[in-house]
């Protein structure tokens, strides 16, 4: 943990001076220490502690902390892939067919059927089938001639050496975009190259405040490794937005849009519940969040295939997802399909078992973000209901009905979706979770995701319910507000006329009388 330093801090007695005996600073130089302390901590990394630092001390605890945090000998990590997921609902999905016409993935190059993709999305969504439309990999138009059977191809950011794509079909109303932005061999290094760099103890002014922060080496290295995943992550939202905006790039922060990030590893096990306890909180592992085997998921399969989506270190990325690989634990009957052990090969062996998967956890994103709209929604609309500008009000309730005009019907088919054991059984499989006690059976993926999305979308149709009765009693409330003050301005403007009228007549009679 972050240790705070003291700003009264007493010199360290030695050996030759009895702690009953201490030596008395003159009051000049406890002034002169008071005088460079406010200094000191707005600039602690420059301006030399005024009470002493122990710098032999940080200096050696940060030569054992860069070894026990470093990559272990014979392990290898690269980042292999970011992606990104989009939902396209019933407001967005015009914004996906356009986005598919423009960048020139409605057709395939050479086309080999004659419906294109965009046709093929309608008649999934008109006739309420579910499907999954692999786009398969885009690569630059300057490179097209180098892969044989290359059916797209788009400009993307020059981190990235390719794209793995999926169009998932979830429910008439619903439909998943998910990218795999795949990394160059040099930027997959980051992450190693992270842990491996020595850091040293840094201190952190707080604002407002005589005092600061001191960051271990374990902090430092976790930071770095959280920035260099802010930056990919960030790199393939912008990229996704532009091209194909939808629900979360109109409506939420990059911090909501769920995300996968894949890491290949040889050498170690990620998620390992034969880790040794004594590993410590500054293990390399922890800060790529695969230390501990506690809420992931294996693979039945291909055991050395794991994922998490537990968010206890991401608060800032709830919906975001960690997927690893042990690539030499695989058996040749694994590896007989692949032919290279490249990045590329390693994502879409994985892709492959999590395709399902990650579009489901996307769609249970989604419902959590609508579920928060709603709320925020009512909220809003509450505290506002006793302000003056009833008729703003009145317009920002016909807003919402007409925005979220499609909200009950989405969360009757993800509930429906919920309960098709089939559906899961063929997309969403092939993962389990030990239980905590030893004599009960492992926990299903699909089970669990069944439940949290059924979960969901019953709060989804109450919360909706009681939000639309909320706003037509609050309508109706304002309205009738709006009819007492239209009464009353009727009244005024009655009473001024007939004022006007009795002095016109009065008007009259006196210019009468007079002639």
């Amino acid at each position: 943990m972050k240790d705070e330093q003291p700003r009264n801090r007493r010199h360290k007695e030695t050996e030759d001076v009895p702690a009953t005996e201490k030596k008395a600073v003159p009051r000049w130089k406890q002034q002169a220490f008071k005088m460079v302390w406010p200094l000191h901590a707005r600039y602690p990394n420059f301006i030399p502690n005024p009470y002493g630092d122990d710098k032999a001390y940080y200096g050696k605890r940060d030569a054992e902390s860069n070894a026990k945090s470093a990559l272990d000998e014979g392990v290898t990590l690269r980042l292999g892939c970011i992606m990104v997921s989009e939902i396209f609902g019933p407001n967005e999905i015009e914004t996906l067919y356009d986005g598919l016409e423009k960048i020139g993935w409605d057709r395939e190059s050479p086309s080999v059927r004659d419906e294109s993709n965009i046709d093929w999305l309608k008649t999934q969504r008109l006739y309420g089938s579910e499907g999954t439309m692999p786009l398969g990999w885009i690569h630059r138009p300057d490179d097209a001639k180098k892969y044989v059977g290359l059916r797209y191809t788009a400009e993307f950011p020059k981190y990235f050496s390719s794209l793995l794509v999926n169009i998932s079909q979830l429910t008439p109303s619903t439909t998943c975009m998910s990218v795999g932005f795949v990394l160059t061999d040099e930027a997959a290094l980051e992450y190693a190259n992270a842990l491996n760099e020595p850091a040293k103890t840094t201190h952190v002014p707080k604002r407002r405040s005589r005092a600061y922060s001191i960051m271990g080496v374990e902090h430092v290295k976790e930071e770095r490794v959280r920035r260099i995943r802010e930056k990919y992550r960030n790199a393939g939202i912008s990229w996704l937005s532009m091209n194909f905006p939808g629900f979360f790039s109109e409506h939420c922060e990059n911090s909501k849009f769920p995300t996968v990030e894949f890491l290949s590893l040889d050498g170690f096990t990620p998620f390992n519940e034969e880790a040794h306890r004594d590993r410590g909180w500054g293990h390399w592992s922890r800060f790529v969040n695969i230390a501990h085997h506690f809420n992931s998921w294996t693979s039945s399969s291909v055991p050395s295939l794991r994922f998490s989506f537990d968010a206890g270190h991401r608060e800032n990325t709830p919906n975001h997802m960690t997927v690893a690989l042990r690539w030499d634990d695989l058996s040749e009957e694994d590896l007989k399909f692949y032919r290279s052990d490249s990045l590329g090969s390693r994502t879409y062996f994985a892709n492959e078992r999590l395709v399902g998967i990650i579009a489901r956890y996307a769609l249970a994103a989604y419902l959590r973000e609508v579920l928060r709209r709603l709320k925020e929604t009512r909220q809003s609309l509450s505290a506002r209901s006793n302000a003056l500008r009833s008729t703003s009000e009145v317009e920002k309730i016909s807003e919402f009905f007409r925005r979220s005009i499609g909200v009950p019907s989405i969360a009757r088919e993800v509930l429906a979706l919920s309960e098709d054991d089939a559906s899961f059984r063929w997309n969403a499989t092939g993962f389990t979770q030990q239980s905590h006690r030893d004599e009960e059976k492992p926990h299903e993926i699909k089970e669990g995701l069944k439940s949290f999305l059924g979960l969901l979308s019953r709060q989804l149709i109450e919360e909706d319910q009681d939000t639309r009765e909320f706003l037509n009693q609050l309508s109706s409330a304002l309205g009738t507000k709006e009819s007492i003050a239209a009464q009353q301005r009727m009244e005024r403007v009655t009473l001024l006329a007939l004022i006007v009228a009795v002095i016109s007549m009065a008007v009259a009679i006196y210019t009468a009388l007079n002639t």
